[in-house]
């Protein structure tokens, strides 16, 4: 990542929080909408994914059930390269209904944030259709690692009291914004900035990845081996020392504990989610203090995310030529809500496509990222920022569409 002066490190841009700026009756940062079941029935309220995801800017993980893209677009050298460079089976192109069967799997295609979502139709025991809020959908399943975001219980929170869901009993969940609610102001989602080994990291807070309400408790055993826990609303500070963490409570009080998952290296990680930004996870190996912040009071809610709209790119090429239009990256993500993934040392970023300015591809594993804040970041190993990108695809003037395969790219630049 670029340096930058300590003032302006945070989540890819400085975000000022002033306490006291936190809306005391009203939080709208939660997921809400009515869920509609196959007979008619219906529940409206604050909505807990299956996933657990609560808050427009969590993701949901899922893959897309087909990309008709590579056998529309590619001729059949094109796809042979493809399949022999993700190791794929030999194709039999007698049989061309086969071919995509013959290309391997992909790892999980991280989708887009909540807030992007208009209404999800559910069509199958674990299918569903996703509409995006400009009335463009796509057709999903579970991956293999995500099994929970499709094909489980949803849960509604309506006036005090919870409604578990059945998958199969729903029709579509309709989202929409949040409205005022006391019950809501009751639960305060967590917020504040982590210092990692490379830089600030500002957003809401998944603390071992399940703990994001100031009422959820911090558990682990102190120097005498007595097991503790304290609320995160009377936390101010956690600093971790080595394979333990210094926890300073808001009366000035410092403990200090370990051998527990939330303050050890058994923790599976800490979620930071940005509004605006996108979504980063921090690996214990790469977190250093987390400052709990009051969150700010506006530009949370749902519509705080607009509607889609396709990726234009200018992209040039390794053999100085220069294409420019609407384009589809890595053969797969069109909108600019959808998500590039990469990682770097133990952070996991997920950064929304209308955040990104440039990509220039930075030998096989990595590709280097510019944001339009100018912030820089090198990330590497997954499929949109290394060598199993699968290409990017450009419509021209004259209609015509060319494809440039990843290592042709030399750098795409998003209007």
């Amino acid at each position: 990542m670029k340096h930058l002066p300590s003032c302006l490190l945070a989540f890819f841009i400085v975000l000022i929080c002033v306490p006291g700026t936190q809306a005391n009756a009203q939080y709208d940062g939660y997921i809400y909408g009515e869920v509609v079941l196959k007979n008619k029935q219906t529940y409206t309220g604050t909505i807990k994914w299956s996933g657990g995801q609560r808050l427009w800017g969590d993701v949901l993980s899922v893959t897309k059930t087909t990309n008709k893209n590579i056998f529309k677009y590619l001729d059949e050298t094109q796809i042979k390269r493809l399949s022999n460079e993700e190791g794929g089976q030999k194709i039999d192109w007698q049989f061309m209904s086969l071919w995509e069967d013959k290309l391997p799997r992909r790892k999980k295609e991280i989708l887009c944030r909540f807030g992007d979502i208009q209404f999800i139709h559910v069509t199958g025991s674990d299918k569903a259709e996703v509409y995006f809020k400009n009335g463009s959908k796509v057709r999903v399943e579970p991956y293999k690692d995500e099994a929970a975001q499709l094909g489980k219980n949803i849960v509604v929170y309506m006036a005090g009291n919870s409604k578990t869901v059945k998958w199969d009993e729903i029709s579509r969940v309709n989202f929409s914004n949040t409205p005022n609610s006391p019950a809501q102001a009751q639960r305060t989602p967590l917020y504040g900035t982590i210092r990692t080994t490379h830089g600030l990291v500002t957003g809401f807070i998944q603390w071992n990845r399940d703990k994001y309400l100031d009422i959820h408790k911090l558990t682990g055993k102190t120097q005498n081996n007595e097991l503790v826990s304290y609320s995160f609303s009377s936390i101010a500070q956690i600093e971790k020392q080595n394979n333990q963490a210094l926890v300073q409570l808001r009366s000035g009080e410092k403990i200090l504990l370990g051998a527990s998952d939330d303050v050890s290296n058994t923790n599976k990680g800490i979620i930071v989610m940005h509004p605006l930004y996108g979504r980063t996870l921090v690996e214990w190996k790469a977190f250093r203090s987390l400052t709990l912040q009051a969150q700010p009071a506006t530009g949370l809610g749902y519509n705080s995310y607009l509607p889609a709209n396709r990726l234009y790119a200018t992209v040039s090429t390794t053999y100085n030529k220069t294409f420019q239009g609407t384009c589809i990256f890595d053969l797969d993500e069109e909108w600019n809500v959808e998500i590039l993934d990469g990682n770097k040392d133990g952070l996991y970023y997920q950064i929304p496509f209308y955040n990104i300015a440039r990509i220039a591809p930075y030998r096989q594993r990595y590709s280097q990222i510019w944001l339009k804040d100018n912030t820089t970041l090198l990330l590497g190993w997954a499929n949109d920022v290394s060598d199993k990108n699968w290409g990017v695809l450009i419509w021209l003037p004259n209609k015509k569409y060319q494809y440039i395969p990843w290592n042709e790219v030399k750098e795409i630049s998003f209007r």
